[in-house]
């Protein structure tokens, strides 16, 4: 049931563990206490959808700016410095060639659970994606909450994590591929691979909860801990952090606009080889040193 938040928006829970559609936002006037409900809505269901929006990237770039400073991706992140003159925060993630020349980034394989640029020193708040092409089938994207995952760790593991830290590589995509500029790098040893160390049990800026805070799996290393024993411990907190009551999935429709918060979720993505075309235009906002 959809419940109305101000005197436009409806916010209607996904029934999973997280996620809802917000519904009545007027994208030519961005009044106030819209996005203040907008606001409320994800730091209340951790991820938002809007169905059908009807957006072009000077507008999407305007509805982000509200929500925080946007920011632009890594240069190694992207193919192109800018590809939407009027909007150059908008990046593209889709597996589009034209010409011979990718249209974006991330092609159309799997991508595993990770937390957008954790392996920065100050990682992305908030990811807006919009879908501009979508294939029939194939490429959705699956959100985990890391409340619930925090909440309903045993209380040993907790405790024994309490206060480690987790180093986020950041020479290595989420399938483990080296990403430009690090192809001198010889080492697949997590132990000698770049990357900040972040608390693994994060305290959310705005809500004070508590969450269970992990980037991507390929090169993860808990500092002070044996190799063996911190492998071990790492795919302990990962097969956690997944698992399926912790999880909502995002199905894209064309005008598909999805909003959600890096500080207290993982996503994926499955893979569409040889599905089709899918084309999303994606927006970041700046976050805060994890603590």
């Amino acid at each position: 049931m959809a419940t109305l938040v101000s005197k436009r928006v409806r916010v209607r829970p996904s029934g999973s563990a997280l996620g809802a559609d917000v519904e009545g936002l007027d994208f030519s006037r961005l009044v106030a206490e819209d996005m203040a409900a907008v606001r409320r809505a994800l730091l209340d269901h951790l991820v938002i959808r809007v169905r059908g929006a009807a957006i072009d990237d000077v507008a999407f770039t305007r509805f982000a700016e509200a929500l925080g400073e946007l920011h632009h991706t890594p240069d190694y992140s992207r193919s192109r410095a800018v590809y939407v003159p009027e909007a150059p925060y908008v990046t593209v993630v889709s597996n589009v060639v034209e010409n011979d020349q990718p249209v974006g980034d991330q092609g159309d394989g799997e991508l595993n659970w990770h937390t957008d640029l954790g392996f920065t020193d100050i990682p992305t708040r908030f990811t807006f994606l919009v879908a501009r092409e979508v294939p029939p089938s194939g490429g959705d994207t699956s959100f985990a909450d890391m409340y619930a995952a925090h909440d309903s760790m045993p209380d040993a593991l907790r405790a024994r994590v309490a206060k480690l830290g987790l180093k986020h590589q950041r020479s290595h995509d989420s399938v483990g591929r080296k990403r430009p500029g690090y192809s001198d790098i010889e080492t697949d040893d997590p132990r000698e691979l770049p990357g900040p160390v972040h608390p693994i049990l994060r305290t959310h800026h705005e809500t004070g909860r508590k969450a269970l805070y992990l980037g991507r799996r390929f090169g993860a290393y808990i500092p002070g801990l044996k190799l063996a024993a911190s492998e071990a411990l790492v795919d302990e907190l990962w097969s956690h952090a997944a698992r399926p009551e912790h999880v909502w999935t995002q199905a894209w429709q064309v005008g598909d606009l999805v909003v959600w918060d890096n500080r207290c979720t993982m996503h994926r993505r499955e893979s569409f080889a040889g599905q089709g075309r899918r084309r999303l235009h994606r927006l970041q906002t700046r976050g805060e040193r994890p603590q």
